[in-house]
């Protein structure tokens, strides 16, 4: 079987601030919380959470880190959404 021959792809995107959003509620993380074991600004969290920002490699990398999503999916969302 192929990679890729029965991906599932949505007619829409979503923000990579939503989906950032959703999973530091799951884990029960606040915005300066996450911020300080990415060890970056709180500032940028929420820069991108509000869609002002992109998600860079080496953010998506702390990304990775802390929540346990791959960075490259990080990376596929925010390709998505800014192509």
């Amino acid at each position: 079987m192929s990679e890729g021959k029965n991906q599932y792809r949505p007619d829409y995107v979503v923000s990579p601030g939503l989906v950032l959003e959703e999973r530091l509620d799951a884990h029960g993380l606040t915005h300066a919380e996450f911020a300080r074991r990415c060890n970056c600004s709180p500032q940028l969290i929420s820069d991108i959470i509000a869609g002002k920002v992109s998600i860079v490699p080496e953010t998506a990398l702390q990304f990775e880190l802390v929540l346990g999503v791959d960075a490259r999916i990080w990376l596929g969302i925010e390709a998505d959404y800014r192509p």
